[in-house]
Protein backbone atom coordinates (compact mmCIF):
# COMPACT_ATOMS: atom_id res chain seq x y z
CA UNK A 1 0.00 0.00 0.00
CA UNK A 2 2.83 2.45 0.70
CA UNK A 3 6.44 2.86 -0.33
CA UNK A 4 9.18 5.40 0.16
CA UNK A 5 10.19 7.21 -3.04
CA UNK A 6 12.35 10.17 -4.03
CA UNK A 7 10.97 13.65 -4.61
CA UNK A 8 11.64 13.34 -8.35
CA UNK A 9 9.49 10.19 -8.58
CA UNK A 10 6.24 12.04 -7.82
CA UNK A 11 4.35 12.15 -11.16
CA UNK A 12 4.14 15.76 -12.32
CA UNK A 13 1.25 15.22 -14.76
CA UNK A 14 -1.43 14.01 -12.31
CA UNK A 15 -4.13 16.40 -11.12
CA UNK A 16 -3.39 17.07 -7.45
CA UNK A 17 -5.28 18.54 -4.57
CA UNK A 18 -3.12 19.53 -1.63
CA UNK A 19 -0.33 21.85 -0.59
CA UNK A 20 3.42 22.34 -0.60
CA UNK A 21 5.00 24.48 2.12
CA UNK A 22 8.37 26.00 1.23
CA UNK A 23 11.00 26.96 3.81
CA UNK A 24 10.94 30.63 2.77
CA UNK A 25 7.13 31.04 2.76
CA UNK A 26 4.70 32.07 5.46
CA UNK A 27 1.88 30.17 3.74
CA UNK A 28 1.74 26.96 1.71
CA UNK A 29 1.26 26.82 -2.06
CA UNK A 30 -2.18 25.31 -2.67
CA UNK A 31 -3.02 22.90 -5.47
CA UNK A 32 -6.66 22.55 -6.53
CA UNK A 33 -6.79 19.87 -9.21
CA UNK A 34 -3.51 21.04 -10.78
CA UNK A 35 -0.42 19.26 -12.03
CA UNK A 36 3.03 19.79 -10.52
CA UNK A 37 4.62 21.28 -13.63
CA UNK A 38 5.61 24.40 -11.71
CA UNK A 39 8.94 25.99 -10.77
CA UNK A 40 8.55 24.42 -7.30
CA UNK A 41 9.21 20.99 -8.79
CA UNK A 42 11.46 21.71 -11.75
CA UNK A 43 14.68 21.36 -9.75
CA UNK A 44 13.37 19.83 -6.53
CA UNK A 45 16.11 18.08 -4.56
CA UNK A 46 17.43 17.64 -1.03
CA UNK A 47 20.17 20.21 -1.71
CA UNK A 48 18.02 23.17 -2.77
CA UNK A 49 17.40 26.21 -0.66
CA UNK A 50 14.56 27.11 -0.24
CA UNK A 51 13.33 23.55 0.26
CA UNK A 52 9.97 21.87 0.78
CA UNK A 53 9.29 21.70 4.53
CA UNK A 54 6.18 19.61 4.12
CA UNK A 55 3.55 18.70 1.59
CA UNK A 56 0.43 16.62 1.24
CA UNK A 57 -0.78 15.78 -2.27
CA UNK A 58 -3.73 13.65 -3.38
CA UNK A 59 -4.50 12.56 -6.95
CA UNK A 60 -8.11 11.34 -6.77
CA UNK A 61 -8.25 9.92 -10.29
CA UNK A 62 -5.11 7.82 -9.79
CA UNK A 63 -5.98 7.08 -6.14
CA UNK A 64 -2.47 8.08 -5.01
CA UNK A 65 -1.49 10.18 -2.01
CA UNK A 66 1.98 11.62 -1.36
CA UNK A 67 3.35 12.79 1.96
CA UNK A 68 6.49 14.97 1.92
CA UNK A 69 8.47 15.90 5.03
CA UNK A 70 11.93 17.45 5.31
CA UNK A 71 13.83 15.57 8.04
CA UNK A 72 17.55 15.89 8.88
CA UNK A 73 18.46 17.51 5.57
CA UNK A 74 16.52 15.08 3.36
CA UNK A 75 13.03 14.83 1.92
CA UNK A 76 11.12 11.84 3.22
CA UNK A 77 8.49 11.08 0.56
CA UNK A 78 5.92 8.31 0.97
CA UNK A 79 3.56 7.24 -1.81
CA UNK A 80 0.28 5.63 -0.76
CA UNK A 81 -1.67 3.57 -3.30
CA UNK A 82 -5.31 3.83 -2.25
CA UNK A 83 -6.61 1.71 -5.12
CA UNK A 84 -5.93 -1.31 -2.90
CA UNK A 85 -6.81 0.06 0.54
CA UNK A 86 -6.36 -1.81 3.75
CA UNK A 87 -9.68 -2.79 5.29
CA UNK A 88 -9.22 -1.05 8.63
CA UNK A 89 -9.38 2.72 8.29
CA UNK A 90 -11.25 5.62 9.81
CA UNK A 91 -12.02 8.88 8.01
CA UNK A 92 -10.55 11.73 10.06
CA UNK A 93 -10.65 15.51 9.66
CA UNK A 94 -8.39 18.23 11.04
CA UNK A 95 -8.71 22.00 11.22
CA UNK A 96 -6.24 23.64 8.80
CA UNK A 97 -3.55 26.20 9.55
CA UNK A 98 -2.94 28.87 6.88
CA UNK A 99 -4.76 27.02 4.11
CA UNK A 100 -6.93 29.60 2.35
CA UNK A 101 -10.62 28.71 1.91
CA UNK A 102 -10.13 25.25 3.43
CA UNK A 103 -12.59 24.26 6.13
CA UNK A 104 -11.18 20.79 6.93
CA UNK A 105 -8.22 18.62 5.91
CA UNK A 106 -9.28 15.01 5.22
CA UNK A 107 -7.18 12.00 6.15
CA UNK A 108 -7.70 8.27 6.38
CA UNK A 109 -6.28 6.82 9.57
CA UNK A 110 -5.18 3.27 8.88
CA UNK A 111 -4.92 0.67 11.63
CA UNK A 112 -2.98 -2.58 11.89
CA UNK A 113 -3.58 -5.57 14.14
CA UNK A 114 -0.83 -6.26 16.68
CA UNK A 115 -0.57 -8.63 19.59
CA UNK A 116 -0.92 -6.68 22.82
CA UNK A 117 0.66 -8.04 26.02
CA UNK A 118 -1.68 -5.82 28.07
CA UNK A 119 -4.75 -7.45 26.49
CA UNK A 120 -3.96 -11.09 27.25
CA UNK A 121 -1.91 -11.29 24.02
CA UNK A 122 -5.00 -10.72 21.90
CA UNK A 123 -4.72 -8.74 18.69
CA UNK A 124 -5.68 -5.09 19.01
CA UNK A 125 -5.79 -2.38 16.37
CA UNK A 126 -2.96 0.16 16.60
CA UNK A 127 -2.62 3.33 14.49
CA UNK A 128 -0.45 2.65 11.41
CA UNK A 129 -0.53 5.90 9.40
CA UNK A 130 -2.50 8.95 8.32
CA UNK A 131 -3.04 9.34 4.57
CA UNK A 132 -4.13 12.67 3.05
CA UNK A 133 -7.27 12.42 0.88
CA UNK A 134 -8.18 16.03 0.11
CA UNK A 135 -9.91 19.08 1.52
CA UNK A 136 -13.38 20.24 2.47
CA UNK A 137 -13.65 23.83 1.30
CA UNK A 138 -15.37 26.62 3.18
CA UNK A 139 -18.62 28.03 1.83
CA UNK A 140 -16.59 30.89 0.28
CA UNK A 141 -14.98 28.45 -2.14
CA UNK A 142 -16.88 26.23 -4.56
CA UNK A 143 -15.25 22.81 -4.67
CA UNK A 144 -14.80 21.25 -8.10
CA UNK A 145 -16.31 17.83 -8.64
CA UNK A 146 -13.88 14.94 -8.26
Amino acid sequence: MNKQISLSEIPKDLQFEGYIWMSDSENPKMFKHENLCTPLFENASDNNNPFIIEGQLFAAEAQKSYSIKYVDGKHLVVEYDLSQPLPDFTDTQFIPNRLKDVDKINFRQYWKAETDAYCVNMETLKPACYVFVGFDYSSNEVKEEK
